[in-house]
């Protein structure tokens, strides 16, 4: 008698075609990226003024530490490190392999950290991950980077974003335990900003994730600190505490053009940036944190977890005094935002119109150089394409303060 060999069904066929197909759509990505992007300095609708200029310029980082050289001499370069030292843990192995490789391997790093995004969005939603709902984020991300110039942009130039943006996404929507807060600790050691992921913690008295994020921050910190004490040094006690990471962007023609902070909002007209418009900008940063932190928390207790977590995750993007379009990682969580809170609420309907002016290549029709005189129609819509994305993201998180509990939307 002869057994009958097992067949993959017509469902688990397309379910393999799926995820093979978006894993060599990746790889393919990542391919054409680092081939193509050095030639135009353009990646579909992303655009910037070299190629690979911060991924370029890590690597030049790591080797001037590796031969002794000055990590924070400042400007020393065209994208000068503005990382805490610990960031070296994470650009260190670049100079492992060639600069083709490098390049290569980081895109796909990228690109994963995006799709990894997209599902652990869509777990928090429909509860469950799945092969075939993998491969479709592999999918919609390759689809994202062609579409989104914020993730062209992050892509075309090497940074951290959606790497930074998986990270603390694990710990504040899948980890659970003791091991909750290492991540988050670890990310802020490497940027800072994530930070404020702590402060929600904070805010809901979790104190034993609190304890493991700092633990785990100042482990990676002391850990580089003892590793390379000069620099370490340098960065702490003389670039933080100067107030030079923000002041020299002052008169930075790039910085007031492109910038979508609260802070550099206070930089161009109809301001000026003086004194007190100064102050005001850190207000506004201060502000737009403490709304992160506080929304997130009213969010989770709500039931909309995802929202929960790109609120904060907008709060810290917001907060910075300089945000680049390549930070704003969190694009394509915005369909599964709406999709939580509901494409009818209002907060959904700002979901998806922030969706749409991600899809914008606002940054083609900034001009860094233009000169401001009155209020003719060039300068309004100036004024609305270097503050589109600060508006869009504000909207997002004011329209969310106004969401109910997610059992009297189901009750009603």
């Amino acid at each position: 008698m002869k057994v009958r060999k097992p067949s993959l069904t017509t469902r688990q066929l397309v379910t393999l075609a799926i995820l093979l197909t978006g894993t060599l759509m990746i790889m393919g990505l990542a391919w054409y990226t680092t081939k193509r992007v050095p030639q135009t300095n353009w990646l579909f609708t992303g655009r910037y003024g070299c190629s690979f200029c911060d991924f370029n310029s890590r690597i030049f980082d790591v080797l001037t530490v590796k031969h002794g050289g000055v990590l924070y001499q400042f400007h020393a370069h065209h994208q000068y490190f503005t990382y805490p030292t610990a960031a070296l843990f994470l650009f260190w192995p670049l100079s492992w392999v060639s600069h083709f490789w490098a390049i290569t391997g980081w895109n796909v790093l990228s690109l994963v950290s995006y799709a990894g995004l997209v599902m652990l969005g869509w777990r928090q939603v429909r509860g469950a991950v799945t092969l075939r709902s993998g491969g479709v984020a592999l999918w919609v991300t390759a689809l994202g980077v062609t579409v989104f110039p914020t993730m062209a942009i992050c892509l075309s130039q090497g940074q951290t974003a959606s790497i930074l943006a998986i990270v603390v996404a694990l710990d504040y929507l899948a980890l659970r335990g003791r091991a909750q807060g290492v991540l988050t600790g670890i990310a802020a050691a490497i940027k800072i900003y994530p930070i404020i992921f702590i402060g929600v913690w904070v805010a809901r008295r979790q104190w034993r994730q609190v304890i493991t994020a700092l633990a785990s921050g100042a482990m990676t910190t002391a850990l580089a600190w003892v590793i390379w004490p000069t620099h370490s040094t340098t960065f702490f006690f003389h670039r933080l505490m100067s107030g030079s990471e923000i002041s020299h962007f002052h008169t930075n023609v790039h910085w007031r053009a492109l910038s979508s902070s609260p802070y550099s909002f206070f930089y161009r007209p109809p301001f000026n940036g003086g004194s007190w418009e100064s102050s005001a900008g850190l207000g506004a940063c201060l502000a737009v944190a403490v709304l992160g932190i506080w929304l997130g928390v009213r969010l989770w207790n709500r039931g909309y977890h995802l929202t929960s977590f790109v609120a904060v995750l907008i709060g810290s993007t917001l907060s910075a005094p300089v945000v680049w379009d390549h930070y704003f990682a969190w694009v394509l969580l915005l369909p599964l935002v709406a999709y939580e809170v509901g494409w009818r609420q209002p907060t959904g309907r700002m979901a998806i119109v922030a969706l749409v002016m991600l899809m914008v290549p606002w940054g083609v029709i900034r001009d860094e150089n233009f000169s401001y005189e009155g209020f003719t129609p060039t300068t309004i819509a100036l004024f609305f394409a270097r503050n589109a994305l600060l508006f869009s993201s504000l909207g997002i998180l004011i329209l969310a303060t106004r969401l109910k509990p997610k059992d009297e939307l189901v009750t009603n």
